[in-house]
């Protein structure tokens, strides 16, 4: 499976463009998006991931995560 079955429908795009852009320039950036726990509630997470090369190529991919409040999660959705 992959990690995107638990991002929120609405989150999808901005979250796969942020993945391209990481596979384009080797970072995400700042992504803010909503993530389902395994009790089954939604909680916005601030995230920033980057890939780490080995011989030339992607090896693996280093992500920074935290949670954020509901209405620190709804600034950055309004933002967006």
């Amino acid at each position: 499976g992959s990690g995107y079955q638990f991002v929120h429908a609405a989150d999808m795009m901005y979250c796969a463009e942020n993945h391209v852009k990481m596979m384009k320039t080797g970072e995400s950036g700042l992504t803010v998006f909503r993530l389902l726990t395994k009790k089954g509630v939604w909680v916005w997470v601030q995230a920033n991931a980057r890939l780490v090369y080995k011989g030339g190529q992607p090896d693996f991919i280093i992500a920074r995560q935290r949670a954020l409040s509901n209405e620190e999660g709804e600034e950055h959705l309004r933002q967006r």
